[in-house]
């Protein structure tokens, strides 16, 4: 019952709100020492039961554990929302979990499986030790047995399979001590409350927005911020203090087309600090800007029939295609015992082949904490098993040749590359951070409409589609070009359809000189930088979705 406890309380603070990434600012003190460390209560009091567990964790006549990890994660998380210039919840938490991982065996051969290993157990946030050790213990107690069940288990799955395993199953790592500063949650809560409660009500208030009024069903706003401290420590000698801190507030506004097609319209702003998030005009006038768009989607006309064709992806557009298609992709996960492939995944058996046009290059750099003058939320110093970040070339050239490495290896890549990530009470697993990518011979954003609308021409075709993605939602927005004069029209109803890796492959014709920068939330976010992408043949098509009554009466008056 107390697992099932603890990922309720870590759903209520990752699933309405996202976990972050460590951002690059704390150094790596090479003078830091465990005493150092030891002068941190929370350190202390795990290292202390870690010493224990080495000196006295095994059953009689059972395997003892070689390795041994004990995680705290201490995460601080505030939130409001507002709605049509009303504060309509505020709510502050703290939760610190421990996750305890042990490993039976040895690192050729352990207990480690895709049933996964760890035990997790709420601690307590006053820093008393005791109580601290004794949520290690109740987990590592735990941990323990269950490691045993699994190395039998797995012993008795290795008789039943033909092919060995294609890589040892753990990484040797060469121990780090990293003491970043812990950093407190700082935001000015009673100014972003009035900033959200007078963003939206603006389209009530402001004498330009009235005009949209009853055009609006939902206008609300929201701002939170949380900071994650990882507190880490192994019996390989790692010991790790992180704090990521990151704040983000949004505005949205929703509404109905005349023919009852629902319509969204977003503005969000990020930062791994609160000053980041810009001042009250800039979110005055992002609300503003998103009232005015709202209204131009309504009278937008529909995509009619199907298209086939050149199509440009914005360069958010293409980020989150990359998202998409790449980001789990180049993630080396280990594939079932009797595999012969390296990894799983749609790149399993990619390595050394092209996946992309040779003049497109991709690096995943977690270092890199700021670009084009916005501040990355997918950098980070230090992974989650404690291994420093490092930059990695994915694809160069076009061909793939490297993947992304957690500490459980695969065929031809023995050692972590800095890229094993987790959530707060998760188990780490390789991920992308800051995935950048970079084209050769890039066109200026002009030059490439040129190019797409010349490519319609010699197809005969009377217009061309642009793809951008606005708003940090899911929502698209897409423009038809007309070949003949180059004029644009925005339409409404329309998706990408038939679009998938062989895309990126074969049919990339040309990319952007500037690349845009796109910060995706989720249980660990990320960050992909990518230019403007033109594509020879995607489908656009028209949404099949419904359409739903209008409001049978006007909203209240003001």
């Amino acid at each position: 019952m107390i697992v099932r406890r603890v990922f309720i309380a870590i759903f209520a603070l990752t699933v309405v709100a996202p976990v972050f990434a460590q951002t690059a600012g704390p150094t790596v003190h090479p003078t830091a020492t465990r005493a150092d460390a030891e002068k941190d209560p929370v350190l202390s009091a795990m290292l202390a039961e870690l010493e224990r567990s080495e000196a006295h964790l095994q059953l009689a006549g059972m395997q003892k554990p070689y390795f041994i990890e004990y995680r705290i994660d201490d995460v601080t998380r505030y939130e409001a929302r507002a709605a049509w210039g009303a504060l309509t919840s505020e709510d502050e938490t703290r939760v610190r979990v421990a996750r305890v991982t042990i490993r039976v065996g040895d690192y050729k051969s352990d207990n480690s499986s895709a049933r996964g290993e760890g035990s997790v157990q709420i601690a307590p946030t006053d820093n008393n030790a005791i109580g601290l050790r004794f949520a290690l213990w109740a987990a590592t107690d735990e941990a323990y047995k269950n490691a045993l069940n699994a190395w039998a288990q797995k012993q008795a799955d290795l008789k039943s399979v033909q092919t060995p395993p294609q890589a040892d199953d753990f990484s040797h790592q060469k121990p780090t001590i990293f003491l970043g500063p812990d950093v407190p949650l700082s935001l000015d809560r009673d100014d972003w409350k009035q900033r959200i409660v007078e963003g939206s009500g603006l389209c009530l208030t402001d004498p330009t927005a009235k005009a949209y009024t009853d055009q609006v069903e939902v206008s609300r706003g929201e701002v939170e911020g949380m900071v994650r401290t990882e507190y880490l420590v192994n019996s390989e000698g790692t010991v790790v203090r992180a704090s990521t801190p990151e704040y983000r507030a949004e505005a949205v506004v929703e509404g109905q087309a005349p023919d009852g097609m629902r319509l969204e319209r977003s503005f969000p702003v990020d930062s791994p600090d609160a000053a980041g998030l810009g001042s009250a005009d800039r979110f005055h006038h992002g609300v503003l800007s998103i009232l005015e768009g709202l209204h131009e989607l309504q009278q937008a006309p529909v995509m009619g029939d199907e298209y086939h064709g050149p199509v440009l992806f914005s360069a958010s557009a293409a980020a989150r295609s990359f998202d998409q298609f790449f980001a789990q992709s180049v993630g080396a996960n280990r594939p079932e015992l009797g595999s012969t492939a390296r990894t799983t995944g749609a790149f399993a058996t990619a390595y050394q082949s092209r996946v992309l046009p040779d003049f497109l290059k991709m690096v995943d750099d977690p270092t890199l904490t700021e670009f084009d003058g916005k501040a990355l939320l997918g950098a980070y110093a230090i992974d989650d098993e404690g291994v420093l970040a490092q930059a990695v070339t994915l694809v160069d050239e076009g061909k793939l040749v490297n993947y992304l490495i957690g500490r459980e290896p695969v065929k031809d890549f023995p050692a972590s590359n800095g890229h094993g990530r987790s959530g707060p009470a998760g188990a780490a697993r390789p991920m992308i951070g800051v995935l950048r990518i970079e084209a050769t011979g890039g066109l200026s954003d002009d030059d490439l409409t040129k190019k797409l609308v010349a490519m319609g021409k010699d197809e005969g075709l009377d217009s061309v589609y642009l793809l951008q993605t606005k708003g940090g939602s899911e929502a698209r927005t897409i423009y038809r070009i007309k070949v003949a004069d180059g004029s644009r029209q925005l339409v409404r109803g329309a998706r990408i359809a038939d679009f998938d890796l062989r895309s990126f492959r074969s049919g990339t014709v040309a990319a952007g000189s500037d690349s845009r920068v796109d910060n995706m939330y989720g249980p660990v976010p990320t960050t992909i930088i990518a230019p403007a992408l033109l594509f020879d043949d995607v489908t656009v098509e028209r949404t099949q979705t419904r359409n739903e009554k209008l409001p049978y009466y006007p909203p209240p008056p003001q």
